[in-house]
């Protein structure tokens, strides 16, 4: 009973969250840049301060969850996370931006965690890459249809209406967020068999330590295009806030969710470790040509196949990480996750505007394709954990 509701209303708040959340995702470099007048550099600035305060906040918003509960600080992050886009439709210029992209940044830290805990929480070892496979599904269907719809409203109405928006959906989920039933697994109850390496100080650092490397390299080459897509492709093809939409809608949302299911079948199939470095290196090179696209069917087709390659890992990784540590640390162990993948987007966040005024309007995709690729090398010190917990 508990994994039926907790993961339906879990994933109506990732389907809602991420609509709301998308809406303005495509227009919002456009809108710190040419409506608040910032340069390429502060805009990277921008996005920084946010990921670095969710960076910082994270890992304690894990360690509270595990130690006091997850539903009261889901629910607050979920409910702190309204009030920041209803202030930057009103913002005048880009550093009216700063206290609420803090703010945005603190809701982030609070609930992201937490919301893949509860995932583990009420999942077995064996329906585990299933349960994120359609969380992440959930998320990534509000994230596949929201980029258009934030284009169409941007053209029709104005850039700002899809920030009220996105307010007042956050409002709307919120009271979701208090009708899901308490998850964290007390501390005793820790899995035995294929996690029992885990409870070792030594094992439980290196997994940490590995997976934080990979969050970090990773997220640096996402985080270092993540401000300037959007900007790169207005100012090369005469398009508009729809076709924005379009792009981010098939490129990332479609993408990304039509490999949600083959990725969980694979993690459930063969080794995860090599799942996760083949689709790494993969899709890396795909990130670079997307620079050098010379239509708009181009742009398209490179960012779906870099962003559909890669994110046929997401199932293995989460499961992977899950299955190395134990359960009674496992909102610490996302908490740590988010927080390095964070500090990640914060860092290519601030390249990718001094990579743009300094080098080239291409050096941000050659560094995102470099990043990704790096990001396989810390696979090689993991230790496989599906053959032990079936065999357990």
């Amino acid at each position: 009973m508990m994994y039926g509701r907790n993961i339906l209303i879990l994933s109506i708040v990732f389907l809602v969250g991420s609509f709301a959340l998308n809406l303005i995702n495509p227009i919002w470099p456009i809108y710190i840049k040419d409506y608040l007048n910032s340069s390429m550099t502060e805009l990277g600035f921008v996005f920084s301060l946010s990921n670095g305060v969710a960076a910082i906040v994270q890992i304690t918003s894990g360690f509270l969850s595990d130690k006091y509960g997850r539903k009261w600080l889901h629910a607050l992050g979920t409910l702190l996370a309204a009030f920041p886009p209803l202030m930057y439709a009103l913002a005048t210029n880009w550093l009216d931006l700063v206290p609420w992209v803090m703010l945005s940044g603190l809701a982030t830290g609070l609930y992201l965690p937490i919301r893949w805990a509860i995932v583990a929480d009420v999942s077995s070892s064996e329906t585990m890459a299933k349960a994120y496979s359609w969380t992440n599904i959930a998320w990534l269907v509000g994230s596949t249809s929201a980029p258009l719809v934030g284009g169409i409203i941007a053209d029709s109405l104005s850039i700002r209406f899809p920030f009220f928006v996105y307010s007042m959906l956050i409002f709307t989920v919120f009271p979701l967020t208090l009708l899901m039933e308490e998850t964290r697994r007390k501390p005793q109850a820790k899995t035995v068999g294929a996690r029992s390496g885990a409870d070792s100080l030594r094992g439980y650092l290196l997994v940490l330590v590995m997976f934080s490397l990979i969050n970090i390299i990773q997220a640096i080459g996402v985080g270092v295009t993540g401000p300037v897509i959007s900007v790169f492709v207005l100012e090369q093809f005469p398009v508009d806030f729809t076709f924005i939409g379009i792009l981010y809608a098939i490129g990332f949302g479609i993408a990304s969710i039509v490999v949600q299911i083959p990725g969980s079948k694979l993690s459930n199939s063969f080794d995860r470790r090599k799942v996760m470095f083949i689709t790494f290196v993969a899709s890396s090179p795909f990130f670079l040509l997307f620079a050098y696209s010379r239509n708009i069917i181009e742009l398209i087709a490179l960012m779906f196949l870099s962003n559909a390659i890669l994110n046929i890992s997401w199932p293995s990784f989460q499961t992977l990480m899950m299955d190395a540590t134990p359960s009674s640390k496992w909102g610490l162990v996302n908490g740590i996750s988010a927080t390095t993948w964070w500090i990640g987007l914060m860092a290519g966040n601030a390249l990718s505007g001094i990579l743009w005024d300094g080098i080239s309007i291409h050096a941000p995709f050659y560094a995102s394709a470099i990043a990704t690729a790096l990001s396989a090398t810390p696979l090689f010190l993991l230790k496989e954990t599906r053959i032990k917990a079936l065999t357990s």
